[in-house]
């Protein structure tokens, strides 16, 4: 959200300079333009318009006196203050009895990152970091022997969960905006990333519930679920 908050204030200075040059150019005043898609045109008479591309040409070359050349800004943003994108997770898992393999037959997932710009881009955020956070789940691990010997140094043992691994996600959103970033957006690839191990872990828990188990350290591989299995009878 820092960058897409100096983003924004930089082409709202451009989108103030623009509407000086195309009410000098058109000859009316400021408060006489509104914008249409690509154009600043004279209100009750759209005909009478300029386009970014006539805007931007004359800001080079006819623009009003005094005013300096070129249609760009700078801007920074410094924020005052934290923002706090937030959601809510729901797994439902299913473990195998005879190999210990735990399988997440649904997961939906409810995120509240502000107003939203490009909703593709946030999804695929989203499904990213839901997908991050299964890996340390269910996946990944770095194991070291007695001597300190890395055991998971490469892909065949470290394991990365793949499209074969991922479930089906399903998404869902509320929108709270920040109140003091400029476009009321908030950050949205972490929030999965953080909240889908714990939501996965505790659906584990759950299913292991009656068995008296509480706790299972990630990550919950078939092996840690087996010898629980196997400890409480349920498994040979």
């Amino acid at each position: 959200p820092t960058a897409g908050a100096a983003a924004a204030m930089a082409a709202r200075k451009i989108r103030a300079k623009a509407r000086k040059i195309a009410a000098y150019l058109l000859e009316v005043g400021e408060d006489d333009l509104e914008w249409n898609i690509d154009r600043w045109q004279v209100k009750g008479s759209p005909e009478q318009a300029k386009t970014i591309q006539d805007i931007a040409f004359a800001a080079y070359t006819n623009h009003p006196p005094g005013m300096e050349a070129g249609l760009e800004a700078t801007d920074y943003y410094d924020p005052p203050n934290l923002t706090f994108p937030f959601g809510s997770y729901i797994a439902v898992v299913d473990i195998d009895s005879g190999t210990g393999e735990v399988k997440v037959r649904r997961f939906v997932a409810v995120d509240d990152c502000g107003n939203i710009i490009n909703p593709l881009v946030v999804e695929g955020q989203i499904h990213g970091g839901l997908t991050m956070g299964l890996a340390p789940a269910l996946f990944e691990e770095i194991v070291y022997d007695e001597n300190g010997t890395n055991l998971t140094g490469t892909f065949m043992d470290y394991l990365l969960p793949t499209a074969v691994e991922t479930p089906k996600w399903e998404l869902g959103k509320t929108i709270t905006p920040s109140p003091h970033h400029p476009i009321g957006a908030k950050g949205v690839g972490e929030s999965p990333t953080v909240g889908a191990p714990p939501a996965i872990a505790n659906a584990v828990v759950d299913a292991l519930w009656h068995l008296g188990v509480r706790h299972v350290d990630i990550p919950i591989t078939p092996q840690k679920v087996w010898k629980i299995l196997r400890d409480h009878g349920v498994t040979d």
